[in-house]
């Protein structure tokens, strides 16, 4: 589970909710390098511009498909900086298998740049041997690259940490170190930092008003189950379809929208004790299902929410016939409506404290960008990574060209124009606020104008629904960092790692039978099996190694964490 809770802090904010919004669906195309030459300026010199091969296991990262090479376009400019295009293999599934079978495959092209977010995947490429330590590259091919004096330190720490050397470049920056170098422009980005994460439920204000209710009125577990009862009586419609009172997040809902009512209820990994437990160990996550199943049971959901995709979620949020959306926000693109708000954290019946997990040190990123040995230019590759990183690309990438995408303000601070804003939604399509591995968070909110409705109503908006839990006077937030567990904790070929599957694999199964249990006694029976059948699994033996990483992590950073309810 805290892997899953870190991913859901993984891609927060305003300005990245945008970018790290899934759209679901992948792009495994060609794209078409023809046009122009690279310039003067870039690196391709007079034999134009070089084609690169750029592998990425997100499926719902989607680049432009077509590379274009007029430097009037993102990716011209991007083509003349650099003297590269790229053709982009984004697998529409199992991108991390098909990964894994490059690595064994001795007849299929390697890729010249991967881009993935499994950090045992990401071992498993170093260890191959197939990818750049980046600090040796850069001195090889590009000595004076600004990577090599200016990465944030505590950054590059705890990417070394992980990979055993400083072998991807994270996106999502966001440090102490990278705001020194960054610091932010106004206090709503010192909110962000302090209060913001993806996980929220988001509320149709519209919808909420329709129904005579007000946020106070739903702050609570019974008064929001209360309102999907009214919303329910009332028949309500939108454009003649049925209003959906609670939309959960498609098949991925056990990570998001278990753990936002996870957190709501109180649920967390440690105990009272500070000792290390599974959160659904927890008898907080028995409230947390309970929601669920109450709310199926009575209606409130579909049970096919629970199995669509992505672009499933987003169709229905866009068509505003949505009350409540419970999950990972940055799933929904909900910023793009300026009707939607949050009542921040569903107070339990049961009285328990809502948290929230902050992590006071820097984090090694979401995406993660490695550089293959075999690519085949990589004195233009280094070049290339030293510009996307840089200010001057990073300015380029993700807001464009100043005088039609963005103006500056009179202290030199980004402010979007509607073109821009425009652009940066359909960046599918631009290229416009499209490169993802290098959006780097405390740079953005260094670079812009704190936003206010009339000059972006989209960050205003994302950060309305972002900050309420956080901002809650009832939520508790607490220094999770000793609780980040490592991917590859147990040795993949040990009994512990097996284990770990087969838990994987049956709590997957059971909670779905849980929260669409018949009545409360089956609901009650079901939740007793399973807790029996996890500790038979032998979680509890996990969670005896778990701790015990935990508490050396907890001495090494001298962080005190233990459990608020349970």
């Amino acid at each position: 589970m805290i892997k899953k809770r870190k991913w859901l802090a993984a891609v927060f904010m305003a300005f990245a909710l945008v970018a790290a919004g899934c759209s679901n669906g992948g792009n495994e195309t060609a794209n078409n390098p023809g046009g122009t030459e690279a310039s003067e300026g870039g690196s391709g010199g007079d034999a134009g511009p070089s084609k690169a091969v750029w592998f990425s296991s997100i499926d719902f990262w989607n680049p432009p498909t077509t590379w274009s090479t007029d430097p009037n376009t993102v990716q011209g400019k991007i083509t003349e900086k650099t003297g590269l295009t790229f053709e982009f293999n984004i697998p529409a599934q199992d991108g991390d298998t098909k990964l894994n079978l490059m690595l064994v495959s001795s007849g299929e092209a390697f890729p010249d740049v991967i881009t993935i977010t499994n950090d045992v995947l990401g071992k498993k490429l170093i260890e191959s041997g197939k990818v750049w330590d980046l600090e040796e590259f850069l001195k090889q091919y590009d000595p004076d690259s600004h990577l090599l004096t200016d990465f944030p330190a505590d950054v590059k720490e705890a990417v070394i940490d992980r990979d055993g050397g400083f072998y991807a470049y994270p996106s999502h920056i966001n440090s102490e170190d990278a705001r020194a170098l960054y610091p932010p422009s106004g206090q709503f980005y010192i909110d962000l930092v302090d209060y913001a994460s993806n996980g929220a439920i988001v509320v149709n204000g519209n919808l909420l008003k329709e129904a005579g209710l007000t946020l106070d009125d739903i702050k609570t577990e019974s008064g929001l189950l209360a309102a999907y009862r009214k919303i329910k009586d009332m028949n309500m419609k939108v454009n003649g379809a049925p209003v959906i009172p609670l939309l959960v997040d498609g098949k991925s809902y056990q990570g998001p929208t278990l753990g936002f009512l996870q957190d709501s209820f109180g649920a967390m990994s440690v105990d009272k004790d500070g000792n290390y437990r599974d959160r659904l160990l927890a008898p907080e996550t028995k409230l947390a299902l309970e929601f669920l199943y109450k709310a199926s049971k009575a209606g409130y959901f579909e049970p096919g929410q629970m199995t669509v995709d992505n672009a499933a979620v987003k169709a229905d949020m866009a068509s505003g016939r949505v009350f409540t959306f419970i999950g990972n926000s940055a799933d929904t693109s909900f910023q793009n409506n300026d009707y939607w708000t949050s009542s921040g954290p569903i107070l339990s019946d049961a009285g328990t404290k809502p948290v929230l997990w902050k992590s006071k040190r820097a984090g090694g990123g979401w995406m993660k960008t490695f550089i293959s040995k075999s690519a085949k230019e990589p004195e233009k590759l280094a070049k290339w990574l030293s510009y996307m990183s840089s200010k001057e690309g990073m300015m380029l990438h993700i807001y464009g060209f100043e005088g039609a995408d963005y103006n500056l303000d009179a202290d030199g601070h980004v402010v979007k124009t509607e073109k821009g804003i425009k652009d940066a939604t359909d960046y599918m399509k631009t290229g416009l606020n499209a490169f993802w591995p290098f959006h780097h968070t405390s740079f953005s909110y260094s670079t812009q104008q704190p936003p206010n409705e009339e000059t972006d109503l989209q960050a205003v908006t994302a950060n309305r629904v972002q900050s309420a839990y956080g901002k809650a006077e009832e939520t508790v937030i607490y220094d999770g960092s000793p609780l980040s567990l490592p991917a590859d904790l147990f040795p993949s070929d040990g009994k512990l790692a097996n284990d770990e599957l087969q838990i994987k694999t049956y709590k997957e199964a059971q909670i779905a039978k849980i929260i669409l249990a018949k009545d409360d006694a089956e609901f009650g029976k079901l939740y007793d099996e399973m807790i029996a059948q996890l500790k038979k699994l032998g979680i509890e033996a996990l969670d005896a190694e778990r701790n015990k990483y935990v508490q050396e992590k907890k001495a090494e950073y001298g962080i005190d964490v233990s459990g608020i309810n349970s």
